[in-house]
């Protein structure tokens, strides 16, 4: 997702939930990342968690065929989050999405960083309450379906389980702000 570079002190798997810890000079957790994966897809939904930054990272991460565009994009974002039951979870957070596409030798995707849509930024404590409120849902659900939209992308919707999130990120609140 962002620290694959850094060395992961502790890895788990909860249910569909891939979670890296990683540690500070004094060995105290510092950041983590977690992860899951669309079923027979190269598509993964990742979350980042840094004690060096107040908001966390969303992204989806589309590999090899997965790739929708080579050049950087603005999308809307739409999604529903529902829980074990079916029903819907609310959430009054809107999105956007920034495409930021990889064509390396090593690596060739695109990277969606999910965030506030612009219109709610009104400062940084309601940034701060956004985020947490789209972490409690998330934590709440069980899935997500995630459309993103461009007018010359057209749409694309994704999928994903929710579970095990909540169950890795609990211990780790307070990296995540």
């Amino acid at each position: 997702m962002g620290l694959s570079t850094a060395y992961a002190a502790k890895t788990a798997v909860q249910e569909d939930f891939h979670l890296s810890l990683y540690e500070d000079a004094r060995g105290q957790v510092s950041a983590l990342e977690l992860f899951t994966k669309m079923p027979d897809r190269e598509v993964y939904l990742g979350l980042t968690c840094t004690d060096m930054s107040p908001f966390p990272l969303l992204q989806v991460l589309l590999f090899n065929d997965e790739v929708l565009i080579e050049s950087p994009r603005l999308l809307d974002i739409h999604y529903r989050i529902k829980d074990g039951m079916g029903a819907e979870v609310r959430s009054e957070v809107m999105l956007q999405g920034v495409l930021k596409p990889i064509d390396t030798a090593d690596e060739y995707s695109n990277k969606v960083r999910l965030e506030l849509k612009s219109g709610q930024v009104k400062s940084m404590n309601v940034m701060l309450e956004k985020y947490q409120a789209l972490l409690f849902s998330l934590r709440s659900g069980s899935e997500i379906e995630l459309t993103l939209t461009h007018r010359t992308l057209g749409e694309h919707a994704y999928r994903f389980s929710l579970k095990g999130l909540n169950g890795l990120l609990t211990p780790y609140e307070s990296v995540c702000h």
